[in-house]
């Protein structure tokens, strides 16, 4: 009677692991292990100028909103993708902020910023990389006058100097780091593929959020982004092609589509405060972002607020495995993990 009880508690045990070895096993009958799990094998949430908070007294719609400290939105909300609007001070200092109507932040200097982050990561090690969008502001774009260049390219070499300075290179992915053997970044994205995600834990991710004279500035300064801390956007025709910025998940879904499936990494936006969808809980950009595959989907209600019913979380977050590039084995199981 006891080898019989035995044998079935056996077979119990074993019919619910079945379909699991099965989805394992490979033609010939082997045991396959999973595909290694990449950077871009995963989908966060972002935060839209995660530094904000709206101004005092009354204000216009696109202004009225706050976002908590950056340490909290990681810890509590889950917010693995930052954006940092950077003005640069002539006498040494880089502020944080958005513009001179409204300049309240939770994190007042670039270093300030780049500190509290460092901190809950060193707290959590095993967060997936983090991904820190910098956008420089506020330099005369309609001038070509020489002193405009200088101060162009101060800014960008005082924003680089301050991610080497507050942020550990043991603890920076960089464009070399992903290039690796490839004769391009873009080739490397394209072609081998992003670091190993249990790599790249406890890491971060540097992205200039700037295109043009601006993009073309920091370039030069690094030729193919050789030795570079950040990496560049939006242009594919580049050699240094990596990270793309497509705000409107809506009109342009399948392009984004393409990006991801090509190996880009891709960022999107799920509202914008001016825009009404989170007055009128419209849902539709949200779930555009998340079901086109960008990479991580930016908000400025990464949790609930009193008076809106608005608010975005990952699906099966609060980090997912992305829907258009993660391969049959990536589970929440394999990405969660302290994520």
């Amino acid at each position: 009677m006891r080898t019989t009880a035995l044998a079935l508690c056996c077979l119990m045990l074993a019919t619910p692991l079945a379909g699991c070895f099965d989805s394992l096993r490979s033609g010939d009958g082997v045991f396959d292990e999973p595909e290694p799990l990449r950077i871009n094998h995963i989908q966060v949430l972002g935060t839209h100028n995660s530094y904000h908070i709206k101004p005092f007294g009354p204000t216009i719609r696109a202004y009225d909103y706050t976002h908590e400290p950056l340490d909290v939105q990681a810890g509590e909300f889950g917010v693995r993708q930052f954006e940092l609007d950077v003005w640069w001070d002539p006498r040494g200092q880089l502020y944080v902020y958005h513009n001179q109507y409204d300049f309240r932040s939770n994190c007042a200097t670039f270093e300030d910023c780049l500190t509290t982050l460092l901190t809950w990561s060193n707290e959590n090690p095993n967060h997936v990389p983090l991904m820190i969008w910098v956008e420089p502001k506020e330099w005369v774009r309609s001038s070509t006058d020489e002193t405009v260049v200088v101060e162009l390219q101060e800014m960008l070499d005082k924003i680089e100097t301050e991610i080497g300075q507050w942020w550990p290179r043991d603890k920076t992915i960089t464009p070399d780091d992903v290039k690796g053997d490839a004769a391009t970044l873009r080739e490397a994205v394209t072609t081998n593929g992003w670091p190993l995600l249990d790599d790249s834990r406890g890491k971060a991710m540097f992205i200039l959020l700037a295109e043009d004279e601006v993009r073309e500035a920091y370039v030069e300064t690094f030729p193919g982004l050789n030795g570079s801390l950040m990496f560049t956007m939006n242009d594919e025709a580049s050699e240094t092609a990596a990270f793309y910025s497509e705000t409107d998940p809506i009109g342009m879904g399948s392009e984004i589509t393409r990006l991801v499936e090509e190996g880009y990494i891709v960022r999107s936006r799920a509202d914008d405060a001016e825009d009404g969808e989170a007055d009128n809980n419209d849902t539709a950009r949200r779930n555009a972002a998340f079901a086109v595959g960008a990479h991580s989907i930016s908000t400025d209600y990464p949790a609930k607020v009193d008076g809106i019913d608005y608010w975005v979380q990952v699906p099966n977050g609060p980090v997912a495995c992305n829907p258009v590039t993660a391969p049959p084995g990536c589970t929440a199981e394999r990405i969660s993990v302290a994520s």
